[in-house]
């Protein structure tokens, strides 16, 4: 394998590669000895890696071949951390592909970015969106998901793979006491730490702003180096996460990034900004 990856991009490579054996064989999907073949090359259906191998068999691969694709087979099928947490599946899929992204960029007008959060944050915010109590088991998955998404972005770091990470966040969110005074301040220091670590760009976009092109609403977005056709980006909403990936997705998100990177305030003014709300909450 010329790199190191998880499941999310093997499974991406696995399909598009038995899409294109099968394409090369001059073959239909009704023509293959497998019911599923059409699921499998969208993306809806994985097969485990006996049945790749026979697919691979059927398509006469040759053996070098055939070890780089099982390979892929075995690392796709492989069962992620993400997975036992009771996920919606685009909510699991865009975990998987954060987890690979090179670069992830957040805008959130609402509240602190998932990947930013304090546990307490993370607890109070997630039981007031899901009107249920912070003990909740749901409640309890989802900050524990963002925990987990912390980690890993940490240990990534730590091994001298850190991804870009851009947080762009609106004042009032700074502002917004989410969980009260001691857990909102708890996160001000969090996020200033962050900052001034090198761990994040923070970007904030004060209240005396006005329109910009971040208003459609909130999203993140995640990129794979120079391949644009991996782009992905997340909107959620009340009713169900929605992930839209292609060069098309970069193409309209990541100018509006870079907007809000160029109209927001960040390095030293940023923190100090989050510095002065943290002293009026104590005040």
């Amino acid at each position: 394998m010329p790199d190191i990856i998880g499941p999310a991009i093997a499974r991406d490579r696995l399909r598009a590669h038995l899409r294109e054996l099968r394409e090369s064989r001059g073959l239909s999907h009704d023509e293959v000895d497998q019911p599923h073949i059409n699921e499998v090359e969208s993306g809806l259906r994985l097969l485990p890696p006996l049945e790749v191998a026979a697919l691979l068999a059927r398509y006469e691969v040759d053996d070098a071949e055939a070890e780089r694709l099982l390979l892929l087979a075995q690392i796709a099928w492989s069962r992620p951390w993400w997975a036992r947490h009771g996920l919606t599946d685009e909510y699991q899929d865009y975990v998987a592909y954060e987890a690979e992204a090179t670069r992830i960029s957040i805008y959130e007008p609402l509240h602190v970015p998932g990947p930013l959060q304090t546990p307490r944050y993370a607890r109070a915010a997630t039981a007031v969106i899901l009107r249920l109590p912070e003990t909740d088991p749901a409640v309890v998955a989802r900050a524990q998901v963002r925990a987990e998404r912390q980690g890993r972005i940490a240990a990534r770091a730590a091994a001298g793979d850190a991804p870009d990470f851009v947080a762009i966040v609106d004042e009032v969110v700074l502002r917004r006491a989410m969980g009260g005074a001691e857990v909102m301040a708890e996160q001000l220091d969090r996020l200033a730490a962050a900052a001034e670590s090198g761990q994040v760009m923070l970007v904030v976009l004060p209240t005396r702003l006005g329109g910009h092109s971040g208003l459609g609403g909130v999203f993140e977005l995640l990129e794979f180096g120079d391949d644009a056709s991996l782009t992905t980006v997340l909107l959620e909403s009340a009713i169900r996460d929605h992930i839209v990936r292609g060069a098309h997705v970069r193409a309209l998100y990541r100018p509006i990034v870079d907007d809000l990177i160029g109209i927001g305030l960040r390095g030293a003014d940023a923190v100090a900004l989050v510095r002065e709300i943290r002293q009026e909450i104590e005040s």
